[in-house]
């Protein structure tokens, strides 16, 4: 697994994670106090700086899969 580093503007986590996707969706579960709500996290596998190759992920879609995810639990 990668290390990832997951930034939403006011909060940061370093998470473990197969993928960017689902780093976003564990930072926001187990680290996060909060949703962004129209917003994106900055996903990095360099750190929390800015950097040409920084992913992007809308939070509305971390929303998404986080809703699908739950409603078959």
């Amino acid at each position: 697994m990668a290390k990832y580093y997951v930034d939403d503007g006011y909060e940061q986590a370093v998470v473990d994670s197969e993928n960017p996707l689902s780093a976003c969706c564990k930072a926001v579960l187990h680290f996060f106090n909060t949703f962004a709500v129209n917003g994106f996290y900055k996903v990095s596998e360099k750190g929390f700086d800015e950097h040409h190759d920084d992913i992007i992920v809308d939070s509305n879609k971390i929303i998404n899969v986080l809703s699908e995810y739950f409603k078959d639990k």
